[in-house]
């Protein structure tokens, strides 16, 4: 049968209470561990490794009393009284025996190593004997467990009493839930407690990291903001803001959401590890930790770190080509035409009816270009071909294209204008007079019609828009036979401008599949 969450409290308050004795307790196990490991490695002399070795032993040991000893599973919810104080009374005396070879051992490791001059060895060696006198105070103060399954006395110290409430609140229950190898990575250390700080940072030095540390939540969280770091390893139980409330802040956080959290804590209930995972922690390490795991798991979380940014890196280049591409149709299309073939991948063609067609052609192009370098003549075309566009869009022309020396340009056709031939003829005046300004000194020939026509888009991997039809050739013939150095109209679009011009009839010119074809010249506007 299963219980309420009302029923569920008491046994959740002694829970969270033997989770808190555990992790106490673990604290300077894992120092102990944790040191003489790094004296083990550092290849100590012949002579002291065999001590080093029982010290590592008796961590050993404590750590399997405390796993087994302070197991709410063990106990049980309805453990009598005789059975919570033969607990702690067998906590008591079976931790102490360990401890004490720890210290004993330790101390006279510590009296060679200073008698040698080791300071390095000295300094580790009392790291553990400080942790062994630590652990020794906890277990002679360690409290009684009441026949009500909690505390018979409150932690003393109110700070740990507050963590205890934060990280029990901030835990849902499972029927809670049900309801409602890389190195060099900069890793960010952050647990309350200095000497594991110290001892994980080390670590992470001998394995190629480069570790910061950050002594609480508010801290860790002020550094990920102003600082960049590869990896987060996060205890849980820590004051003001434990180790829940920092995750949950980094993955709502933007700009932290993606950056990988490894848990490290002595809270070893399957509800906390789950609990870390679902709100967006890569991983999950009790402590004391195992040296070959921890590199491991922070190296797979590195390489999914690495992954992702280059996922990333991609998807920002795949977007700016992206951009650039959308660019470059937009310089070669109009923008109705770009956002259509973006859309269907198709352009259909249209009929304008109303489109006034300008060409204009050097005069004696082949003659300048044949005694000149190739780099010359691209070089002055450029700077005729910049001019016309920036005339072009000055008066609501659109340029079609170029096609060697010849330029061609529109009036209403993406836009609407009162009078295209209008603006085409003062386009064109200022495209005379723009090209003898230049250093190359040209004669330019325009010539100018209006009437109806087809546009649209042209090729399968090289875009062109372009138009077709016989006001197109009309006023290519028209520029053809006109008077150079001048701008020259068909007779029907000289009428369409005659109250805004000064010009003359340059008679009836044959034209090639035309006959006979009167063009005018345009001297002036008034």
């Amino acid at each position: 049968m299963t219980s309420s969450a009302g029923e569920a409290r008491p046994d959740r308050a002694r829970d969270a209470l033997l989770a808190h004795l555990r992790h106490e307790l673990r604290t300077p196990v894992n120092a102990i561990l944790g040191y003489s490991e790094m004296l083990l490695e550092d290849e100590a002399p012949g002579r002291v490794r065999p001590d080093l070795q029982k010290i590592q032993a008796g961590g050993r040991t404590l750590l399997a009393l405390i796993n087994e000893l302070l197991d709410p599973a063990r106990l049980g919810p309805a453990a009598s009284p005789e059975e919570l104080e033969a607990a702690g009374a067998r906590i008591r005396h079976d931790l102490r025996t360990p401890v004490n070879a720890i210290l004993g051992y330790s101390e006279m490791l510590l009296e060679e190593a200073e008698a040698s001059g080791e300071d390095a060895s000295a300094d580790d060696l009392r790291r553990i004997h400080g942790a062994a006198t630590r652990l020794l105070a906890l277990v002679d103060d360690l409290v009684s467990l009441s026949a009500g399954g909690g505390p018979a006395t409150a932690p003393r110290d109110a700070q740990v009493s507050t963590m205890i409430a934060q990280a029990v609140s901030s835990l849902r229950s499972l029927e809670e839930q049900e309801r409602g190898r890389v190195e060099g990575g900069r890793i960010l250390v952050v647990d309350d407690n200095e000497i594991n700080r110290d001892m994980l940072s080390r670590r992470l030095v001998r394995q190629g990291y480069t570790p910061f540390s950050a002594a609480d939540g508010r801290e860790a969280l002020t550094r990920l903001r102003a600082e960049s770091f590869d990896l987060v390893l996060l205890d849980i139980l820590m004051p003001e803001m434990n180790g829940y409330q920092v995750l949950e802040e980094m993955k709502g956080d933007p700009a932290l959401r993606h950056l990988p959290v490894i848990m490290i804590s002595a809270l070893d209930e399957v509800e906390s590890v789950v609990r870390c995972i679902e709100i967006g922690a890569e991983d999950y390490l009790p402590k004391p930790f195992n040296p070959v795991l921890l590199r491991a798991r922070i190296g797979a979380s590195l390489e999914k770190k690495r992954l992702r940014d280059r996922e990333v890196l991609h998807l920002r280049q795949i977007e700016a080509e992206k951009k650039r591409s959308d660019e470059l149709l937009h310089v070669i299309l109009p923008h109705d035409i770009v956002e259509e073939l973006k859309r269907s991948g198709a352009v259909a063609p249209r009929r304008h009816h109303d489109v006034a067609v300008l060409f204009c052609d050097i005069v004696g192009f082949t003659p300048y270009s044949a005694n000149r370098q190739p780099e010359e003549i691209v070089a002055a075309l450029q700077l005729l071909f910049e001019a016309y566009e920036e005339l072009s869009a000055r008066h609501e022309m659109y340029k079609i294209k170029t096609i060697g020396d010849s330029f061609m340009s529109t009036a209403g056709l993406i836009a609407p204008v009162p009078n295209p031939v209008l603006s085409a003829v003062r386009c064109g005046l200022e495209m005379v007079r723009a090209a003898k300004d230049l250093p190359a000194g040209w004669d330019v020939r325009v010539g100018i019609h209006a009437g109806p026509v087809v546009a649209g888009v042209v090729g399968r991997k090289q875009y062109l828009y372009d138009l077709w039809g016989d006001t197109v050739n009309t006023a290519a013939r028209v520029e053809s036979h006109g008077s150079k150095a001048g701008v020259n109209l068909s007779a029907s679009a000289w009428e369409r401008v005659r109250d805004h011009a000064q010009g003359r009839s340059l008679g009836l010119v044959p034209v090639k599949g035309k006959g006979e074809m009167e063009i005018w010249r345009v001297d002036a506007l008034v």
